[in-house]
């Protein structure tokens, strides 16, 4: 007697369950979707904003008029936005009331390389990343003759001058002819010869002791170019 109780116990159970996960499927299909909000992480960068973000599921064929939660593909949108060149994660969800939330978190463009062949940035993990029509970011420009072998070495010297508030301000441009390195500094109209793109911090040093004890003797117009190719030295070439 017992298991049969048992029995009749599990099955209206099961029967329950079968009524409750019916329901949840009719809403569902019953369900309208509604987009509530776009989350873009914060960043000094605005490739991505709510603006561009609803342009581009426009661009991308994704409709949220009279469509049930039930034909709506999440996934596809969400794999829409990670192709997106300015994009680095995505995230879509949706509650049980069809309301669809995205997170966004966009890349960072550390560098601009431009030739005259190429125009494009390398972000913060040195990946090439496409122009942008929607924003320009003020980053550091490379010119000349760059390849991508000089990526790895660019790539460094960012990182080296991004984390001094100074070096960062002062220089604008690397031109790169016959693989050495021409630097245009914002203050001052020389142009630097750096060399190659080694003892980066050595010769950055040099030059700031340069820039602290001989410019403001000499001032700033005085010279035409300075050179820090050459083993602890600094040649300057007057105008």
């Amino acid at each position: 007697m017992k298991k049969v109780l048992q029995i009749l116990k599990w099955g209206m159970l099961l029967s329950l369950m079968v009524v409750v996960l019916l329901f949840t499927n009719q809403k569902q299909n019953k369900q309208m979707v509604f987009l509530n909000q776009i989350n873009i992480e914060v960043s000094d960068d605005k490739f991505m904003t709510e603006q561009i973000a609803l342009r581009y599921i426009k661009q991308q064929d994704f409709n949220f008029d009279s469509v049930a939660l039930s034909n709506f593909y999440l996934n596809e949108l969400e794999i829409a936005f990670l192709q997106h060149p300015a994009i680095k994660n995505a995230e879509v969800y949706s509650n049980q009331e069809g309301l669809i939330n995205i997170n966004l978190l966009q890349r960072k463009a550390v560098v601009r390389i431009k030739t005259d062949n190429t125009d494009y940035y390398l972000d913060e993990h040195a990946m090439k990343m496409p122009l942008s029509s929607e924003y320009t970011p003020r980053v550091l420009v490379v010119t000349g003759e760059v390849n991508e072998s000089k990526h790895s070495s660019i790539f460094s010297f960012i990182e080296i001058i991004n984390k001094d508030i100074f070096w960062k301000s002062q220089i604008t441009q690397l031109h790169f002819s016959n693989n050495e390195v021409i630097i245009i500094p914002r203050v001052g109209s020389q142009k630097i010869h750096f060399g190659t793109l080694t003892d980066v911090n050595k010769k950055l040093g040099n030059l700031y002791q340069f820039y602290k004890q001989a410019m403001p003797v000499k001032g700033w117009q005085t010279y035409s170019e300075i050179s820090l190719a050459y083993n602890n030295q600094i040649i300057c070439t007057k105008k």
